[in-house]
């Protein structure tokens, strides 16, 4: 890196830790290169120019903008494939309290469909690998599901949309929400609701597993949530066990720091 960049990320650092501003000299200090406090304050400038940078009155130091801590988010979290998470529930739950983020936690299920059973053609017993619900008996509806036999339980429900079958729509929803695990800090999306008069996905999505399948693995910014705030999920494990996994919070709390915490020391 630059001595550009250099300054700039250790702004961005020391904000995260601390959520002040800097100044000159204070950063000197914090540097490992040897700059004086007059050549900070050059990039200082320039920084402040280019929108990476806000003084918030005349005689304080500087603290990075959303722009600022958006870019940095996306070079260290972008190429995140699975998060293996160490922690148990319970401590994943300190965490999420100690460092404000709102974490929604759901066991994966691509169980197959693997029978139908009409019970006296009075009901249909439709029988995943992990589960089964209970529906009217119709003898199209047997027919059609017949031919389904080994697909997953998400597709399933994706496609009883599209053919009109509600009830069994509403019956495998209500497995999967069986499957979340943990729903945590759920006032960070209340304080997050005063500023989504925008956004393409409603807030109350974010407490239903159907948002895993509305987003995907990644970094989310004002495309998902409010200005000032940031969404990431990603497929982890805990327990050894397959999870899908999505935390927000606003866009200056240390991310690094919170998976530093919860995930497996490597």
């Amino acid at each position: 890196m630059d001595k550009k960049e250099i300054i700039l990320n250790t702004i961005i650092e020391e904000y995260l830790k601390h959520s002040m501003p800097i100044g000159s000299n204070e950063l000197r200090e914090k540097l490992d290169i040897d700059i004086s406090p007059s050549t900070i304050r050059v990039y200082f400038k320039k920084l402040s120019y280019e929108g990476i940078l806000r003084q918030l009155h005349t005689s304080s130091g500087r603290v990075p903008t959303w722009e600022a801590l958006k870019r940095y988010w996306i070079e260290r979290f972008s190429d995140i494939d699975e998060l293996d998470i160490g922690s148990s529930v319970y401590e994943l739950k300190k965490w999420i309290k100690e460092f404000d983020v709102y974490c929604i936690l759901q066991y994966k299920d691509e169980s197959k469909l693997s029978e139908i059973i009409n019970v006296d053609d009075r009901f249909l017993l439709i029988i995943f690998q992990n589960s089964s619900v209970v529906l009217e008996y119709n003898e199209k509806v047997e027919r059609f599901l017949t031919n389904l036999i080994g697909y997953d339980i998400n597709k399933i429900k994706n496609i009883s949309i599209n053919v009109g079958l509600y009830e069994l729509r509403k019956k495998i929803e209500q497995l999967l929400e069986a499957n979340i695990v943990l729903k945590e800090k759920k006032d960070v999306l209340y304080e997050m609701s005063k500023y989504y008069d925008y956004c393409n996905i409603n807030i109350e999505n974010f407490m239903h597993s159907s948002i895993f399948e509305k987003v995907e693995n990644g970094i989310y910014f004002e495309e998902l949530v409010p200005k000032g705030y940031m969404a990431m999920k990603h497929e982890a494990k805990i327990d050894k066990k397959e999870v899908n996994f999505l935390c927000v919070g606003k866009v200056d709390n240390s991310y690094k720091e919170f998976l530093n915490e919860i995930c497996t020391r490597r």
